[in-house]
């Protein structure tokens, strides 16, 4: 029986991604799906008197931008509940004077005993360049639980009420796979390291409950659609976690769709109806199953990720020069646990930034498959920052997907080239030419709440790979535009097993869409991060923008 569109959206350039790049200029959907692109002539027999006809007015239609790798509901906690002391660009930030000028002004609306917690926080990017000590921080607040966590996610500062409030001491043993920094004298210098150290911190701060968590989701789709993201992923769902999604989804809030990563030793897997990736949660695929989620090593610019050789300018007081990081798991106990999820069906994503880190992971992809052969796993190597060509080699024999945090070059390269890595190294992080020439499909992410949602920005960075300062850092990494388009589109969805619902506009696919004021493919390359994205589509139902004429 004939199907008649109930939209049909004309008179623009719509840059399909399909298997071609194809490009069309109309486009017919029937409810939420797909039903035919091309021209007006290859649409009009899907016409009926009840279509409603959408002019696009020449604007650029992609599919909905897909979301590599972030922490959405985290984000949208962040955002909204912390105090932002991001530095520039992100944030105002430039010295600890503004960092205290911040904290003070909050203080004063806090009753005494109130912890104050902040994000965004980065040693390296200030004009001190080091850390608070833990003298300053409480002189900085004498009456308060303070609690600054590190842009990366990997480091916190703590003043002594925070840590007395957590029963914590120098004499308190360090978590596996955190670490608690202490002075020649075995105090503690306020610095916590890895998530397992600053959760234990946390865990006398106030909790959140479950209006928060819902309240972070509001804050994180409005931020998300904003940036034309219809899929985007929570890389590290505990089952607190889990449970307000449930929740935030049959009240209606999600605008966006939202793929789950269960996080390693956080989640209750009983939870899970299925272990399949890309398999829906809820009827109307809002929500999705991911990838499991777990850590190798933490952060290059929280010298907490785990190189193979040591860091280019050793850490103020570090006791170490020859130090490169470590990682979270001894390799033995990483192998056990991915081949646990491999064994079971999981399609399993690691984060790891330093090449030690990265040599780990492929080890254990490596070990789970020789003992439990699966075709088409698609493990992920998260971040994949400093990964080596041998590496790649690896990847591409493995049929792992990396996921790049390409926006690295922009935010950080500048330090990544003068402090962590040195200039050799700095020049091929993020190396998607060479990923690109081993035909490997890859996404780019933003790592969100580390760095502020924004796809384009992703694209843009790996076209021109220009740092904050206006530098190009590793010019024979640079991709085409085309191709950075696909890291956030089709090989989105490859990357979580869902390209045949996502990723390209095509029929039978999901009618999720952006709208772009213009074309990325004739802008100069320059402007692809200030491109106007004039409407969101999920589902062919407007989240964000207009298409009114």
């Amino acid at each position: 029986m004939q199907q008649f569109a109930t939209h049909i959206y004309r008179n623009g350039v719509i840059l399909t991604m399909d298997s071609r790049c194809s490009v069309a200029s109309c486009l017919a959907v029937n409810g939420e799906t797909i039903l035919a692109v091309g021209s007006e002539q290859d649409v009009a027999a899907f016409r009926s008197a009840a279509t409603e006809i959408v002019d696009l007015r020449g604007q650029t239609m992609l599919p909905g931008f897909y979301d590599g790798h972030s922490h959405f509901m985290r984000a949208g906690m962040y955002n909204r509940y912390y105090l932002d002391l991001n530095p520039y660009p992100i944030g105002d930030i430039r010295t600890h004077d503004d960092i205290r000028r911040k904290v003070r002004a909050a203080l004063e609306k806090l009753p005494e005993g109130e912890w104050l917690l902040c994000s965004g926080y980065d040693d390296t990017a200030v004009a001190e360049a080091r850390h608070f000590t833990l003298a300053e921080l409480d002189e900085l607040a004498p009456r308060h639980p303070l609690f600054l966590r590190h842009i990366s996610g990997h480091l916190a500062l703590c003043n002594s009420r925070a840590f007395a409030a957590a029963g914590i001491d120098g004499r308190t043993p360090n978590p596996a796979g955190g670490v608690f920094r202490h002075d020649g004298d075995g105090g503690l210098t306020g610095l916590v390291e890895e998530p397992a150290a600053m959760e234990m911190v946390l865990h006398a701060a106030p909790q959140m409950t479950e209006e928060k968590w819902l309240g972070a989701v509001e804050r994180a789709t409005a931020d998300y659609v904003a940036k034309g993201v219809t899929t985007a992923h929570d890389g590290g769902v505990t089952t607190a976690m889990w449970q307000n999604y449930m929740t935030a989804h049959a009240r209606g809030m999600l605008r966006n769709r939202v793929q789950l990563l269960p996080k390693h030793g956080q989640y209750d897997f009983s939870l899970a109806p299925t272990s399949r990736c890309g398999a829906p949660l809820t009827p109307d695929g809002m929500l999705s199953m991911g990838a499991v989620k777990l850590f190798q090593d933490g952060s290059l610019q929280g010298y907490t990720g785990y190189l193979t050789n040591p860091y280019h300018v050793q850490q103020a007081g570090g006791g170490d020069d020859l130090w490169r990081g470590y990682a979270i798991y001894p390799l033995h106990e990483l192998i056990e646990i991915v081949t646990g999820y491999h064994r079971k069906g999981w399609q399993v994503a690691i984060h790891g930034n330093g090449d030690a880190g990265i040599d780990d992971i492929l080890t254990a992809y490596e070990a789970a498959q020789k003992d439990y052969p699966r075709t088409d796993a698609r493990h992920l190597v998260i971040h994949c920052q400093t990964a080596r060509e041998d590496q790649l080699d690896r990847i591409a024999r493995l049929g792992v997907v990396p996921s790049f945090f390409a926006v690295h070059t922009y935010y950080w390269g500048d330090r990544h080239r003068d402090i962590f890595l040195g200039e050799d190294r700095a020049a091929r992080i993020d190396p998607l030419r060479s990923a690109l020439l081993r035909h490997i499909p890859f996404t780019c992410h933003n790592d969100t709440s580390v760095t502020p949602i924004d796809p384009l920005l992703s694209v843009w960075s790996a076209v021109n790979r220009l740092t904050s300062s206006g530098k190009v850092l590793g010019p024979a990494q640079r991709i085409p535009v085309l191709d950075a388009l696909k890291s956030i589109t089709i090989w989105g969805a490859y990357q979580f097993h869902e390209e045949r619902t996502k990723g390209s506009l095509e029929p039978g696919k999901l009618a999720d869409m952006v709208v772009l004021g213009e074309n990325p493919l004739t802008v100069a390359p320059e402007t692809l991060k200030d491109l106007p994205i004039t409407a969101t589509i999920v589902g062919n139902r407007l989240v964000y923008g207009s298409l009114a004429g």
